[in-house]
């Protein structure tokens, strides 16, 4: 429980996708698979996530490849089954897409994940975190994660300034996990 707020914190986890390709120009941004330095840094998010305390209970992702791939590498640093759910609605999510989908997450999910794109990840955690989507934001580099604890009882209770930030972790880093 949050000493301040006296609420049980729901453990946020956002990451974006890790490096991907731009060797074939004929494929859709969709399709982009991950390239080789984002192929490395699943290890490190493999890592990454076998520390998270809690683990995920629900994992929302952008369907594209590179998200997907980004999602398996990650899971295999969890035991135990997850729920993972395709959310076409999250490729290029927007801020207010972001929020609207984790408004829906029922109530008894104490821990999610979300796995997607800038710049609407940027612009939901500056804005749940500071209030702010503007230049101030924070940044999401490829295989950045962010862990923020929800100061609020619901889901659907998320406004600007409800969030913690917990942990922060660039995409640069990832690697030495």
């Amino acid at each position: 429980m949050d000493q301040i707020s006296g609420y049980n914190l729901k453990n946020l986890y956002l990451l974006r996708h890790a490096k991907s390709s731009w060797d074939n120009p004929n494929l859709a941004d969709f399709d982009r698979p991950l390239n080789k330095r984002g192929k490395e840094n699943l290890v490190g998010l493999a890592n990454l996530a076998a520390m998270l305390n809690p683990t995920p209970e629900l994992v929302l992702t952008s369907p594209s490849k590179r998200t997907l791939e980004t999602v398996k590498g990650f899971c295999k640093g969890i035991s135990g089954l997850l729920t993972i759910v395709e959310e076409k609605k999250l490729y290029h999510a927007t801020k207010e897409e972001i929020l609207c989908r984790i408004n829906k997450v029922p109530e008894n999910i104490k821990s999610l994940l979300i796995v997607g794109h800038n710049p609407g990840l940027e612009e939901f955690i500056s804005w749940a975190v500071m209030g702010s989507s503007s230049s101030n934001r924070l940044k999401m580099t490829t295989s950045a994660f962010v862990q923020l604890g929800i100061n609020v009882p619901s889901w659907s209770q998320i406004a600007p300034q409800t969030a913690t930030l917990q942990i922060m972790i660039p995409g640069r880093f990832i690697l030495k996990l």
